[in-house]
């Protein structure tokens, strides 16, 4: 009985790790990252630099933008419609990525 209740946590602590992992996306490049997740973009920056950051939507208007000086700055997707946007993020430096995101 006791191999019965311990495959059956096993399990269920399996299935939890899959579905928190389940609705993340990672995409790197240079010196960000930038990490989707179900509700919010996560933008991580080596040093805390000057970052400006745009949110362009598919007609290249920019629905979000913000200039933060963090290592990591997390921005809220959550009341953009749904569709495929660029993440545009330029330092003082001039470094220029941009990072394409789905918001379902």
């Amino acid at each position: 009985m006791s191999y019965l209740n311990l495959f059956i946590a096993v399990l269920i602590a399996f299935t939890f790790s899959l579905t928190a992992n389940a609705g993340t996306a990672s995409v790197e490049g240079g010196p960000r990252t930038v990490i989707q997740a179900m509700t919010e973009v996560i933008i991580e920056q080596p040093t805390s630099t000057n970052l400006n950051t745009k949110i362009v939507n598919s007609s290249g208007n920019a629905v979000i933008e913000l200039d933060t000086e963090e290592a990591s700055t997390v921005i809220s997707v959550a009341g953009l419609p749904e569709g495929t946007y660029t993440v545009e993020t330029i330092d003082d430096n001039g470094d220029y990525q941009e990072f394409d995101i789905t918001v379902e």
